[in-house]
């Protein structure tokens, strides 16, 4: 475990998303399926992540879409006590969870920026907090919609209305959170409205402090461009959970936008301190604002979770820890 005492280190479920890792073959695209695999149950898939996240020396674990959601450690467990005993007794504790934007057990997706789904949306993400609540978490992480191309026809503009939009939706379910006190945090992705250091400043002047703040991600805003030390340096203030994951650069303007963009951007992922994001930067931020959340480690289906964590790891006490311990 990095030698940090002021932060705890804790990994996102997709870090174990790569079906090698679980005998199977595929990207990310197929690991919502494992179950249907006949080899895993969700039992045996939750004890053998807790188990590895243990042995690579962190704090915690960050849930995610299927097929390490909540649902299915409820399925694995009968309830959210049980399925939190099961990780308190591994010397772990639930970070956050990760709000998918997918209901029906994937089969239909919904979007803040329709006004249709904000009802919904107050309901699944009020269960969701209930549960994260019970398992002693007060953290949930959202995203919005992805891009179109630039060329798309017709176009689409992430301006201001389109905002208003989304950020009421938002508020509504910040608030159904806020009922089990749990907050919710934006979380950036390279390819979709929320992405950038402009729309960071467009968002989070639209959203009300007291109910929705901010989740940077060192990797997705680099891949989109910004640089995400300036950004937090600006928006400190919201700074509630952070996701830390390198880039090798940002990606070409003209990379083509569709559902499968998720399993295509993992190209410009890399492990912690082998990519650019410029980590000293990023630590002596963490020691200036005095944070002392977690830092969620990401690595998109890597084959070997259990090793790129314990590196991680190595790489953040060996040269990152004397910034701010």
């Amino acid at each position: 475990m990095p030698a940090t005492p002021n932060i705890r280190f804790a990994t996102d479920l997709v870090t174990f998303y790569n079906p090698a890792y679980w005998g199977g073959s595929g990207d990310l695209g197929a690991i919502g399926s494992l179950f249907e695999w006949g080899e895993w149950t969700p039992e045996t898939f939750w004890n053998r992540v807790l188990d590895d996240v243990k042995e690579a020396g962190l704090d915690g674990i960050e849930l995610t879409f299927r097929p390490g959601d909540w649902r299915s450690a409820l399925q694995a467990y009968g309830s959210a006590d049980a399925f939190a005993e099961a990780v308190t007794s591994r010397g772990l504790a639930v970070a956050s969870g990760f709000l998918s934007n997918f209901v029906d057990d994937g089969r239909r997706q919904l979007s803040f920026t329709n006004r249709d789904d904000h009802a919904e949306y107050v309901e699944v993400v009020g269960r969701y907090a209930e549960f994260l609540a019970a398992c002693g978490c007060n953290l949930i992480v959202a995203t919005l919609p992805i891009r179109k191309d630039r060329t798309a026809q017709p176009p689409m503009f992430v301006d201001l209305r389109t905002a208003e939009i989304a950020c009421d939706g938002l508020h509504l379910a910040a608030a159904a959170a806020a009922q089990h006190g749990v907050t919710l945090a934006m979380h950036p992705e390279a390819f979709t409205m929320f992405r950038s250091s402009r729309d960071v400043d467009l968002f989070m002047s639209l959203l009300d402090p007291t109910y929705v703040n901010l989740c940077p991600d060192t990797a997705q805003f680099t891949v989109a461009g910004s640089d995400p030390v300036a950004i937090g340096e600006r928006h400190k203030d919201r700074i509630v959970l952070t996701h830390w994951k390198d880039a090798t650069g940002p990606a070409p303007d003209d990379v083509h936008i569709d559902d499968t963009i998720f399993a295509r951007q993992v190209q410009w992922f890399a492990p912690v301190g082998k990519g650019i994001v410029d980590w000293p930067a990023w630590m002596r931020l963490m020691r200036d604002i005095r944070y002392t959340g977690w830092a969620v480690f990401e690595l998109d289906v890597t084959p070997d979770p259990l090793g790129e964590l314990k590196n991680i790891g190595r790489f953040v006490d060996e040269s990152l820890g004397h910034i701010y311990r």
